[in-house]
């Protein structure tokens, strides 16, 4: 007789007063984003436009050492696999998770510890306001990879330090730490490891304070004339993964980070 053992929400919740503190569960990858967390975190999302939850305000961070890690490699098209061109098609939905974080009511607050990398950045810089730990650590490593900065990176990051440093940190992908984070303007202040969580609740719960509708109308002037722009961006990268993915240089760029070691690019 075999006892299944199930599987770990990929998202998990705690309710502290009028703030909601949402934390990326998977520990043990880094919090690496999966399938399983799209679909949960962007029901969650839309749970909170309908005021399920009765919350003024959410605090995003990650479970154990990593904010979020980027994209699980293990489920990304690899060397041994067909390869062919992928047909024209939409993204998936769970793409569209960033423009979702936008357009909740509800302020998000990310309370960024150790690696938000790759995807990762792109899920912090979709927050609305951010503190960071002094341990966090951000780059955009999806070029180094082969492929291309996804879940909107190419436009928040571009609106948050300007083109000219945008361009540097992805064609360099270089590893950006919290002081220089908050220089950048990346994020609001820098606070100790152990004090992030206690920081945040505390930030966000006087933001919850506010009135929930001026707050909600306010999200939405802010992002007002960029929602067709990140639109365009989420679609073009969607879809041009689909063939980075699949391309010798992306086969090569996933396999070289499984395998621990520097990739060979050819330019095919």
């Amino acid at each position: 007789m075999t006892t299944e053992v199930a599987e770990q929400p990929a998202i998990l919740t705690e309710q502290h007063g009028d703030v909601l503190l949402v934390k990326l569960n998977r520990p043990e990858k880094l919090n690496a984003w999966s399938g399983a967390m799209a679909t949960e975190f962007n029901a969650l999302l839309a749970s909170l436009n309908t005021g399920e939850y009765g919350v003024r305000a959410i605090v995003l961070t990650g479970e154990g050492r990593a904010f979020c890690a980027g994209g699980d490699v293990t489920g990304f098209p690899g060397a041994d696999v067909e390869r062919k061109r992928p047909p024209w098609r939409r993204p998936h939905l769970e793409n569209y998770t960033v423009q979702a974080m936008r357009q909740c009511d509800v302020p998000i607050i990310g309370a960024i510890n150790g690696f938000a990398v790759g995807l990762g950045f792109g899920m912090a810089l979709a927050t609305d306001l951010r503190i960071a730990a002094d341990d966090a650590i951000f780059a955009v490593t999806q070029t180094k990879r082969g492929l291309l900065a996804d879940y909107g990176l190419g436009h928040t990051l571009r609106h948050a330090v300007g083109d000219h440093r945008a361009m540097e940190l992805m064609l360099t992908g270089r590893r950006i730490d919290a002081e220089e984070a908050l220089a950048l303007g990346l994020v609001l202040k820098v606070v100790p490891r152990d004090q992030l969580e206690a920081e945040a609740l505390a930030y966000a719960t006087e933001i919850a304070k506010g009135p929930p509708l001026g707050m909600a109308a306010s999200k939405r002037v802010i992002y007002m004339n960029e929602e067709a722009e990140l639109s365009r961006v989420v679609d073009f990268t969607s879809l041009t993964i689909n063939s980075l993915f699949v391309s010798d240089d992306g086969v090569e760029g996933v396999k070289s980070f499984m395998e621990r070691r520097e990739p060979v690019f050819t330019g095919r």
